[in-house]
């Protein structure tokens, strides 16, 4: 007698293509987390944005800036000032950090601009290291 053996799920892929899909995909999915981790995807990988949180004070003795920011990014510096479309230099290094906290930051080259404005509110943007800038509100004190 003759034996004829019959496959009845001849439709099954070998265990050999099915590792080799496997070791495919584990590869691209490590390649993926790799490219989001150190940021090489730029346009999915979001930088974070800096923004004002209350009120701002700006004192026109001193030029010192107190001010609330928020940052939902990276840490990132305060490199430059315009204040009322003139610039201000930033005096020290002054960090933004993520999360929600108050900053004291010193500029200089403005106090005259400011001596005629105790009491009003004036727009100042902040330049930063990451390339944003930072439109701030700020309450002239003397």
């Amino acid at each position: 007698m003759k034996m004829v053996s019959r496959r009845k799920n001849a439709k099954a892929l070998s265990g050999a293509v099915t590792a080799l899909i496997l070791v495919i995909a584990s590869v691209i999915i490590a390649l993926v987390v790799v490219g989001f981790a150190f940021g090489l995807f730029g346009a999915f990988s979001g930088q974070g944005t800096v923004s004002q949180v209350g009120t701002a004070t700006l004192s026109a003795s001193g030029n010192y800036l107190i001010v609330t920011l928020k940052n939902t990014g990276a840490n990132t510096q305060v490199t430059g000032a315009l204040v009322q479309g003139s610039s201000a230099t930033v005096s020290g290094q002054t960090t933004i950090s993520a999360g929600v906290n108050t900053y004291s930051i010193a500029l200089s080259g403005i106090t005259s601009s400011l001596s005629n404005l105790v009491g009003s509110t004036i727009s100042l943007t902040l330049q930063l290291s990451n390339g944003q800038t930072v439109t701030v509100s700020a309450i002239v004190t003397s």
